[in-house]
């Protein structure tokens, strides 16, 4: 399953993130593909402000930490890949992390393996200052998912 999106803006971008946080569960793993700007974190905000992580604190990039956790309807483990070689990736245990959360990835195509076959990935696409094409596609269960976001929701879709 494939859907792909408009952002305007970042309004819209965190709207989608918030949108979809409705059908996020532990065990979820959300793979982000995009250039430097083009709207991953923003969508992360989205994403935490829908799972109801505390709007006091600032969503930001782990482009540094590595790893940002987020405590809210469940636990968000936000993964940022940008920084790091192979063998660096295969050190932090990223994986184990589904046991207890969602984990989110950032820099996603640095991944040499995925190891679960249930599995969401966005792709960001910049058209311009502001407007941005987010493609989701599903693996697995994800496939049905999306079906049924794309159903309730009240998105425009391409």
């Amino acid at each position: 399953m494939r859907i792909e999106i408009i952002s305007n803006k970042e309004e819209d971008t965190i709207n989608i993130g918030k949108n979809l946080a409705k059908f996020l569960r532990p065990g979820d793993l959300i793979l982000l593909y995009g250039d430097l700007g083009c709207g991953k974190t923003t969508f992360v905000k989205g994403l935490a402000e829908g799972l109801e992580v505390d709007p006091d604190i600032y969503i930001t990039s782990p482009t540094f930490s590595l790893i940002n956790i987020y405590e809210g309807k469940y636990t968000i483990y936000h993964v940022d890949l940008y920084r790091l070689e192979e063998f660096e990736i295969e050190e932090l245990g990223i994986w184990e992390y589904l046991n207890s959360g969602i984990v989110i990835i950032e820099w996603a195509d640095k991944l040499s393996g995925i190891p679960i076959e249930n599995f969401l990935e966005i792709k960001f696409e910049y058209f311009d200052f502001s407007k941005r094409k987010i493609t989701l596609i599903g693996y697995g269960e994800w496939q049905d998912i999306l079906k049924e976001w794309k159903k309730s929701s009240n998105l425009i879709y391409k």
